[in-house]
């Protein structure tokens, strides 16, 4: 395995005409690594992962569909969260620098690049997703709000988690990933219980902690835009509470 310091230099992949050299400075469990690899022109640094794996078979991260459907690749990429299979090598290093590639922050960390994201998919079915259904509503007319499509995008990758500066710091914050299905299920006429929602993302540590930095829009692959549904039920919760808590 490698010392954390010195580069392992790696053989072009097998097949390819063309390939360019990149450096991997990976945040590996306790100490850094780093990895000379060489990847096709047009690599995304998750092409790049892998080289490095087929040297170092110990290095843990989480890849699946290679497209930017699964979410199960995201990490901090030069200090930002974003998906490896969507980052093109090229962008992340720009210049000659080398690749620094982190886990996400916030979650608990199993090894290297790998965390336990299951508090986000746990937290987003306790609020009512998914809704299985893709109709007008009964009376014929469309939803209000975003569009449905909007929320359903979300492929749970956990980068909006890592982003927040709120989640940083209080730990027990619903965090944007599961207030942003709360504002989805809430505006939602069609058959969840939008109230139900509402209440329990309306505590201590739910809507009224996020300070509205962003961040999390900012990061979000699938343009979830959590931010927007977060204040939307804000809003929403405030309009209850004028209202004496009726629905």
């Amino acid at each position: 395995m490698p010392d954390a310091g010195h580069a392992l230099a790696l053989a072009a992949p097998r097949g390819l005409a063309v390939s360019r050299p990149v450096q991997l400075h990976i945040r590996r469990t306790g100490r850094w690594a780093d990895y000379r690899v060489e990847v096709r022109e047009g690599a995304s640094v998750l092409e790049a992962l892998e080289e490095a794996w087929r040297l170092d078979h110990s290095l843990l991260f989480r890849h699946s569909c290679h497209h930017g459907s699964c979410g199960t690749c995201g990490m901090r990429i030069n200090g930002r969260e974003a998906l490896a299979c969507l980052t093109p090598v090229a962008q992340a290093a720009r210049g000659g620098r080398p690749v620094r590639l982190e886990p996400l922050r916030n979650f608990p960390l199993l090894g290297d690049l790998l965390v336990e994201t299951q508090q986000v998919a746990a937290g987003i079915e306790a609020v009512g997703l998914p809704i299985v259904r893709d109709a007008d509503r009964p009376d014929g007319h469309p939803a209000e709000g975003s569009p449905p499509e909007q929320y359903e995008n979300c492929i749970e990758c956990g980068l909006c988690v890592s982003a927040c500066p709120v989640v940083g710091s209080d730990r027990q914050f619903t965090g944007p990933a599961v207030l942003a299905a709360g504002g989805r299920v809430a505006e939602e006429r069609r058959g969840p219980d939008g109230l139900a929602a509402m209440t329990q993302v309306s505590g201590e540590h739910g809507v009224w902690r996020c300070h509205g930095a962003f961040e999390c829009s900012e990061v979000c692959p699938a343009e979830v835009d959590p931010a927007a549904l977060i204040l939307g039920l804000r809003g929403g919760v405030f309009r209850r509470w004028m209202a004496g808590g009726r629905k």
